[in-house]
């Protein structure tokens, strides 16, 4: 392009708010060779600390995620994709990875290297907080239906249940209620998915979604599906005790489901994993304070073995 050269270029890429990433797909463990000021700000990590390293460190422990089985497939094919990881920064903190990944090829039409562009879905599909729920729910309002309702399960999205989780956060630092959160994650469905297609995993993520949700009743009560077969749900005025209870019984109704996983290394049916924390809001607390600790809790009952609890 004529007046575009290089320092142009690299410009553009350093000041973009977005996560650029370009790695190496010609070495077999695709190392990390350029890391942009904006996905080194997303992470807490500096370019010394990215560069010849494979990005699933960012992954930690938490490797029974969906997106991970979806990415490295189209890696191996050499194709273009977007998933949604849980992705840890370097204080430890869990963020949602919004990840489009591209094959660069050469002039031999090789793929070379792939780009990467990452953000955090925190900032995605924001709503409008002068909406309410009850305006939300009207049919006058086809772009924010659109935005609240998950199309596979029919649960709301994560957006639409953050909104929520602000105002009843707020409620509950009025009235010292407490509010407790769960994280659900469907152990091993990458390896469902490998095994049965793509058709039969969505299938299995209805059903478990039916599930999950019909354990929380209320009408106070919100759940929502994030993406794969992960799921995000809050319920004002539970205790611990009693939120840890709603989880068990979230584990045993999905194994009541008998849905066949041969692969599965907890047991040969499909199971559930759920992280539960409750906490009375302080005037200083915010809810993504108890967001992370409930994916903590998730590690915690991964850890243990899954189909469980913690």
């Amino acid at each position: 392009m004529t007046g575009f050269d290089a320092t142009l270029y690299r410009r553009l890429v350093e000041t973009s708010p977005e996560g650029v990433v370009l790695v190496d797909a010609q070495k077999p463990e695709w190392p990390v060779i350029y890391a942009n000021p904006g996905f080194q700000a997303l992470t807490g990590f500096s370019m010394a600390e990215l560069v010849g390293r494979n990005l699933r460190f960012l992954q930690a422990d938490d490797r029974d995620q969906d997106g991970r089985h979806r990415l490295r497939e189209a890696l191996d094919k050499r194709e273009s994709c977007r998933v949604l990881l849980r992705n840890y920064r370097k204080d430890g903190t869990v963020f949602w990875n919004e990840m489009t990944v591209l094959p660069l090829f050469d002039a031999d039409g090789r793929v070379t290297h792939f780009a990467g562009h990452h953000r955090d879905a925190g900032e995605r599909l924001r709503i409008d907080p002068r909406l309410n729920r009850d305006s939300l729910s009207g049919s006058h309002q086809p772009t924010a239906m659109v935005i609240r309702d998950d199309r596979l399960t029919g649960l709301f999205t994560l957006p639409y249940l953050e909104e929520l989780l602000k105002r009843d956060w707020s409620i509950a630092q009025r009235d010292k209620r407490s509010i407790a959160l769960f994280a659900i994650d469907i152990d091993a469905l990458d390896l469902y998915n490998a095994t049965f297609g793509r058709a039969a995993g969505d299938s299995t993520i209805r059903r478990v979604a039916h599930v999950v949700s019909g354990c929380l009743r209320r009408s106070s009560d919100v759940t929502a599906r994030i993406d794969g077969g992960s799921f995000i749900a809050f319920a004002p005025g539970l205790a611990n005790e009693q939120a840890l209870s709603i989880g068990q019984l979230m584990a045993e109704r999905v194994r009541d489901l008998r849905i066949h996983h041969p692969r599965s290394a907890v047991l040969r049916y499909v199971s559930v994993s759920v992280g539960v924390c409750a906490a009375v809001p302080g005037p200083d607390d915010s809810p993504t304070t108890l967001l992370q600790k409930s994916q903590q809790q998730l590690q915690v009952a991964k850890k243990s073995g899954r189909n469980q609890a913690a």
